[in-house]
């Protein structure tokens, strides 16, 4: 892959988990198309901008914090993966670690369908 697609694709990455990572859903808004379809783990898919801001507002409810640490990402066509670990903060304090792999197919500078694949059964098995 070309570096220079390459660090791009890092960079916009690193600024969506940032957004993400605020807890602040309308910081992740900007970067989803008004129609974008978003699947976490094995939930159903929600479908538009602000039916995902509110569905990542009740989710960010039921966790003290959340920190996406980077490992890699590859960029093609209009898909951009990643490859990270997620450490979550459960509100009692305690933290998990675990990897995830998303999935973006790109519309223009915006994400319209966003994959998360992750096992997040430990976070509320605790």
């Amino acid at each position: 892959m070309n570096n220079v697609i390459k660090k791009a694709a890092f960079d916009y990455a690193s600024e969506v988990y940032e957004a993400v990572d605020s807890m602040d859903e309308q910081r992740l808004a900007p970067f989803l198309t008004e129609g974008c379809i978003f699947v976490y783990a094995n939930s159903d898919p929600v479908i538009g901008r602000e039916n995902i801001a509110e569905s990542s507002k009740h989710f960010m409810s039921s966790i003290g914090g959340i920190e996406h640490r980077l490992l890699d990402v590859w960029a093609f066509d209009d898909v951009i993966v990643s490859r990270l670990e997620v450490t979550y903060t459960r509100k009692d304090g305690s933290t998990l670690t675990v990897p995830a792999v998303t999935i973006w197919r790109m519309h223009a500078t915006q994400i319209d369908d966003y994959r998360i694949y992750i096992d997040v059964a430990p976070l509320f098995a605790h």
